[in-house]
């Protein structure tokens, strides 16, 4: 199993999401403040967290099988360090984000948001910003 993060290396970050472009834009602004291991998703996710460590997960709402809301809760029930965990999704920005929130997310982002509040947003969460 990977150790965790050395500081002043670049954070592992998990990016779950289904539609194949989506994935692929968030991995490649990301891979600019982390190492992205992106799936497809919620049982390819939650089986990359069983077996390796993350400093955060960037998720959709609506993942194939398992979605967004039971891999959140998944991750929190098994695992004994808080991985923090960036919701992002189509639905409302109220809805998802208390839906989200309730499932065990630290931050949602409604689409469409910008790269921008992103990389914030992520920054914030693994402790660079």
């Amino acid at each position: 199993m990977p150790t965790p993060s050395e500081p002043g290396s670049l954070k592992r970050v998990l990016v779950a999401d289904d539609d194949d472009a989506v994935c692929a834009l968030l991995a490649r602004v990301l891979r600019r403040i982390a190492t992205v291991t992106a799936v497809a998703d919620g049982e390819a996710a939650l089986e990359a967290v069983r077996g390796g460590r993350f400093d955060a997960i960037v998720s959709d709402y609506a993942l194939p099988g398992m979605d967004g809301l039971a891999l959140v809760s998944a991750v929190r029930l098994e695992n004994r360090e808080p991985i923090p965990i960036l919701m992002i999704s189509g639905h409302g920005q109220e809805v998802g984000d208390a839906r989200a929130r309730a499932a065990g997310a630290d931050v949602f982002l409604a689409k469409p948001f910008s790269l921008e509040q992103l990389r914030s947003a992520l920054a914030k969460l693994l402790g660079a910003a």
